[in-house]
């Protein structure tokens, strides 16, 4: 039953618009690299802005390292603190998507691509469109994007009602 009102809430949330600009949240260049994403791997774009707002607070430029955030200014700053997580092999995200090093690894995909915010959005849309294969277009999903399910559902679950949350807010124009 919680599926249902779950998916229900997504297909309402998700027939909403969201602002191509807002008080300097998500600007016209970034808005592009979201729309390009979105209908490559078929995945509504407010769905993808609402997991970078969760991720990263749209900041091209945080990091992730063992669950401490950082939210530098630059990419080269960015680039050193994940070169210096990677080359002491920790867990960590980048960007915008906060896209974890298993993937990039997964992939051989560069830290310097990765970082890029077109690029970033692309993976996340990547990640995102696997996960709703696997799961279809509901909570299961969206948390999955962010947690393995099988090891934490109940984290997967409150993730997955963030993003939601982001979404409802992003809908009013908020």
């Amino acid at each position: 039953m919680r599926m249902r009102i779950f998916f229900a809430w997504c297909v309402l949330l998700l027939s909403t618009n969201v602002p191509t600009s807002s008080a300097g949240e998500i600007s016209p260049a970034i808005t592009k690299h979201f729309d390009f994403a979105s209908q490559k791997y078929g995945v509504p774009k407010e769905l993808l802005l609402a997991i970078a707002k969760t991720e990263s607070n749209l900041n091209a430029w945080a990091i992730n390292i063992q669950g401490k955030g950082y939210q530098l200014k630059n990419k080269a700053e960015a680039l050193a603190l994940a070169q210096k997580a990677f080359d002491s092999g920790k867990s960590f995200d980048i960007g915008l998507m906060q896209i974890n090093v298993w993937w990039l690894k997964k992939y051989n995909i560069d830290l310097s691509t990765a970082l890029e915010p077109q690029n970033n959005v692309i993976l996340g849309a990547f990640v995102l469109k696997h996960e709703i294969m696997r799961h279809g277009l509901n909570w299961k999903a969206v948390a999955s994007y962010h947690t393995p399910l099988s090891r934490f559902p109940a984290r997967g679950r409150r993730y997955a009602a963030i993003v939601i949350r982001k979404l409802k807010t992003m809908g009013r124009g908020e």
